[in-house]
């Protein structure tokens, strides 16, 4: 493994060369959001000593430890804002993919063990994984509710991205990349990130966009953020916390509040929240604006966007109140998601998931629709220029209860399918699903196009197509339509 030593416009930069890639990682592309830095916007970085480590990870909000836990994350800090790269030696000009990571805006980090840095890269890209504030550093407005003493807008986190993606558009080209065709992609929060990215406005920031598990719809509005931050603010009170406290606390005081909250506290109980979740950027019609969505079809830009045949099978699979689900209990759920008159009709289109009378798949496959299928759907029906697909490799895991849940093609993207634990979470075919998905990845990237070998990927809007992908791929017309109409239809959300 030899040393080297690249130098852009932001500064000079240590890296290393092993099997023909180089490797930079913890580059620091803000100041540090910590001390007087906490909860305002991030700044560029002024002077840089660049080690070539892994940087810090952002502070991670985390409920419960599931089965993406990653114990191998490098510490959490406030100085967290950094990112890695990984370039073909000798690039020149390559096409640049900038993965920003998910985990519901609380959790993640750039320096995840899933996320390989090689493999792509081998295929003639340049791989960039970022940091971003996350939870109630990233997603917490409080602006209006403690009268400006603290900043926060709610969308410090998403506005990190973007200065990363700036600086990344600013200094790649010393890195063998082309600053004209950068490629953004993410998967659940970092797809939402990056549908939102589009609705901030492009700005000629980035061309192309893959969202996967993810559309635009992750959002709060100014009320809904206020009632967040006010119900923060309580629970700091009730700790003996004050405002001006929070900023000069240890952030893990801050971080130990949130784990206390949960999102459906802002709901009076007669209806289900969506999304799923507390901490969320804001519509806040400075840096996102109401009409955000009209980027989609305004902007001239290429898309991928998919998802998981059982996205939340990941979460139904462990909760016990999925377990031997009675028809009675599903319908009251359902009538806390959408309107009684439509109930039966629901149950009616989704009553293939039926097993022994027990409605919990059912349950499964509706949230997984609302959740994900339809805000996937949306971008794709507003975009001209746009590619669809759903990945149906089912997982072994449990019995294969899990189906093709939410974030198992992660192993075969980033090609650690034969690592563990990721092997085990991975179908027999799993060497030519990752082949499949590399390289149509890796195509967008370079044309906009995702087609592979002898398959021409459809574009989703001139027959509403998907492109099924398992150990073979195909085109199908949208096979949910039907339902992705009716669950819109019938939300009361």
């Amino acid at each position: 493994m030899n040393s080297i030593l690249t130098k852009s416009p932001a500064g000079s930069f240590i890296g290393t060369n092993s099997n023909g890639i180089n490797s930079y990682y913890g580059i620091s592309y803000a100041e540090s959001c910590g001390s007087k830095g906490r909860w305002r916007l991030s700044k560029k970085k002024k002077e840089y000593k660049h080690r070539n480590i892994k940087g810090l990870s952002s502070f991670q909000t985390v409920f419960e430890k599931s089965m993406l836990f990653d114990p191998t994350h490098p510490d959490p800090s406030e100085d967290c804002l950094s990112l890695n790269i990984a370039s073909p030696e000798d690039a020149v000009d390559l096409p640049v993919m900038i993965w920003i990571h998910g985990g519901a805006y609380l959790t993640g980090s750039a320096n995840g063990a899933i996320y390989d840095m090689e493999s792509l890269a081998s295929r003639g890209v340049i791989l960039v994984t970022i940091n971003y504030r996350l939870g109630p550093f990233g997603f917490l407005k409080l602006d209006e509710i403690t009268n400006g003493i603290i900043p926060s807008t709610g969308n410090e986190g998403l506005l990190d991205q973007r200065l990363a993606i700036q600086w990344v558009k600013e200094n790649i080209e010393a890195f063998g990349g082309n600053s004209e065709n950068i490629t953004i992609f993410g998967e659940s929060a970092g797809s939402w990130s990056c549908a939102l990215q589009v609705g901030m406005g492009i700005n000629g920031d980035f061309q192309k966009v893959i969202c996967q598990s993810g559309g635009a719809d992750a959002v709060k509005t100014i009320e809904e953020a206020n009632k967040w931050g006010e119900l923060f603010i309580s629970r700091c009170h009730d700790e003996g916390i004050s405002i001006k406290d929070l900023l000069e606390i240890d952030p893990n005081k801050i971080i130990n509040i949130a784990r206390l909250m949960r999102h459906i506290e802002l709901s009076d109980g007669s209806k289900w929240i969506m999304p799923e979740i507390g901490f969320a950027p804001v519509i806040d019609n400075h840096h996102l604006h109401e009409n955000y969505m009209n980027n989609f079809h305004n902007n001239d830009f290429d898309l991928m966007t998919g998802i998981t045949l059982d996205e939340y099978r990941l979460w139904s699979a462990f909760h016990p109140f999925y377990k031997n689900l009675s028809k009675e209990n599903l319908i009251k759920r359902l009538k806390k998601i959408f309107k009684e008159e439509y109930i039966e009709n629901i149950i009616n289109l989704y009553s293939e998931y039926v097993s022994k009378d027990n409605y919990g798949h059912l349950l499964s496959a509706v949230m997984t629709d609302i959740t994900f299928g339809t805000p996937v759907e949306d971008i794709l029906l507003l975009h001209k220029n746009a590619f669809a697909y759903i990945f149906t490799p089912q997982s072994p895991l449990i019995k294969g209860e899990l189906g093709a849940f939410h974030s198992s093609e992660l192993p075969y993207l980033f090609g650690v399918q034969n690592k563990p634990p990721y092997k085990k979470w991975s179908s027999d075919d799993r060497d030519v699903v990752t082949s499949i998905m590399q390289e149509a990845w890796v195509n967008f990237a370079k044309t906009g196009n995702p087609s592979i070998n002898n398959f021409e990927w459809k574009p989703f809007n001139k027959d509403e197509n998907y492109a099924l992908i398992g150990s073979s791929i195909k085109n199908i017309k949208s096979p949910f339509k039907e339902r992705y109409r009716a669950v819109n239809d019938a939300k009361n959300f």
